[in-house]
């Protein structure tokens, strides 16, 4: 194996190759096959509007010329569909257009983004779905405390409640932070 062949193959992400004229996908690397959850017959001769979801055709037919026309890096955010059509979220970026045997090729860099929507819904469900109960208990205890006397014994259960909570909300909110991406 050359020494592009075992880069191309060793990627994490999954790299297509396809024709600018048909769009029909020429090569696959075996990252590819992993991402797209499928055997080793069924991305070859694709076309490359095949691989993602109905309603992303014409969103996809547009960036597909505007890879195959440039020689600049672009990056897109899309769909795709594995062989089960289950559907993920991807990163794709472009490369140069190359030629091989007088042949135009165009190959995409496609990075599963799939971690990055879950870290997202446990970002919202931190900030959102626990916080919200976290301010009500929050609130009845300043209520609480506003209606007790200094020297009523609760007092003190209370005010380390409210620390409590405090400390709760902070350690909540510095993990949704680090989460949002």
């Amino acid at each position: 194996m050359g020494f592009l062949e075992s880069l191309v193959n060793g990627a994490s992400d999954a790299i297509l190759v396809a024709s600018p004229a048909t769009g029909k996908i020429v090569y696959a690397n075996p990252a590819a096959y992993f991402l797209f959850e499928c055997d080793t017959n069924y991305l070859i001769g694709k076309h490359q509007s095949e691989l993602h979801p109905p309603e992303d055709m014409e969103f996809i037919g547009k960036k597909f010329q505007e890879f195959v026309v440039t020689d600049n890096y672009l990056e897109t955010r899309a769909n795709i569909l594995t062989q089960n059509q289950k559907k993920k979220s991807v990163l794709i970026s472009s490369a140069n257009l190359f030629e091989n045997e007088g042949e135009k090729y165009a190959a995409a860099y496609f990075k599963d983004l799939t971690h990055l929507d879950r870290l997202r819904e446990i970002a919202y469900e931190q900030s959102h779905v626990i916080r919200s109960p976290l301010s009500n208990i929050l609130g009845i205890t300043n209520l609480l405390l506003e209606e007790s006397k200094p020297e009523d014994k609760n007092q003190e259960l209370l005010q380390t409640l409210k620390v409590e909570v405090l400390k709760f909300d902070e350690a909540i909110r510095r993990i949704s932070d680090k989460t949002i991406i």
